[in-house]
């Protein structure tokens, strides 16, 4: 049996690596008993997979993980047990049963959703996303592998939503995250700057979803599983 579960990990553990977030999904099975299975050969390990990367320094609203079981376990009975041997930063939210032949998270997720929540009044968010919006390029210099070349972020921004609030203001953007483009959230946060987000206005960044993109439409992974 194969599992898809969606979970929140707060801002207390942005800090968390990917393989911490591993060991301690690994440590939260044992303690709540559940029948995990394990891969062959000498250094066997749990066979858990996790979605795209979370990056250190963000926390994240809805984040994924796929587990393979030795015998079927309830959904809301596997719930409810990992989130009493979960720290309380992680909740599960959700969990479905996935058929053996589902592409892993990894393959499918190609787009995910980072939002910005800014001091209130620091800028007019609607007239900016409109000038953001109608340029035709937006070069900032790589933070991934290949360091410090242009890279247009321009044909991976997807969508952007903002909302003006008496506390603070928020900008919600969907981009890609395939192989194609892969937009990195800190070259987001270059790009900002360049289009006059003042850096200090920035109270929080987290990754606030990962979906499936098709056309013009957003899915989550428990939506769209094949």
């Amino acid at each position: 049996m194969r599992l898809r579960a969606e979970y929140r990990i707060g801002p207390e553990l942005k800090f968390l690596a990917n393989l911490d977030m591993m060991n301690v999904i690994g440590r939260t099975l044992r303690r709540a008993a559940i029948p995990y299975a394990l891969s062959e050969g000498f250094n066997p390990h749990i066979k858990l997979s996790l979605g795209t990367v979370l990056p250190v320094g963000l926390w994240g609203e809805k984040e994924y993980f796929d587990l393979e079981l030795t015998m079927p376990v309830e959904t809301a009975s596997f719930i409810v047990a990992m989130n009493n041997a979960f720290p309380s930063a992680i909740t599960i939210k959700n969990c479905i049963p996935i058929d053996n032949r589902t592409p892993s998270l990894m393959k499918v997720i190609n787009s995910a959703s980072y939002t910005f929540k800014l001091c209130s009044g620091g800028i007019n968010l609607d007239s900016w996303r409109e000038e953001f919006l109608s340029r035709k390029s937006l070069v900032v210099k790589s933070r991934g592998k290949k360091k410090d070349l242009d890279k247009d972020l321009r044909p991976g921004i997807f969508r952007i939503d903002v909302n003006n609030s008496q506390d603070f203001d928020i900008i919600n953007m969907w981009v890609s995250s395939g192989e194609t483009i892969n937009v990195r959230y800190d070259e987001l946060n270059d790009i900002l700057m360049a289009t006059g987000i003042d850096k200090q206005n920035i109270q929080d960044v987290y990754r606030s979803g990962n979906y499936i993109k098709h056309g013009a439409e957003f899915f989550s992974p428990l939506e769209q599983v094949n």
